[in-house]
């Protein structure tokens, strides 16, 4: 399998694998492992690591003003 990655981040995969004491390829191998084995752990369910959705201001304070009223 190939997979195309940009020079910055193959630079960055290069450090990590450095401070990991493996190869990129290894590192590669290990983060895939790590996210199928986590699917198999938890087939269906979102992925926690996605980012999440940030509250404006406005709707934050129009959500705590809502909770003052009740």
């Amino acid at each position: 399998m190939d997979i195309e990655l940009t020079s910055e981040q193959r630079s960055r995969l290069e450090l990590i694998a450095l401070h990991a004491g493996k190869s990129p390829a290894q590192i590669l191998l290990d983060a895939a492992v790590f996210l199928l084995d986590r699917e198999a752990a938890h087939p269906g369910q979102p992925d926690q690591t996605e980012p999440q959705k940030f509250l404006s201001e406005a709707e934050m304070d129009a959500r705590f003003t809502r909770i003052l009223r009740h």
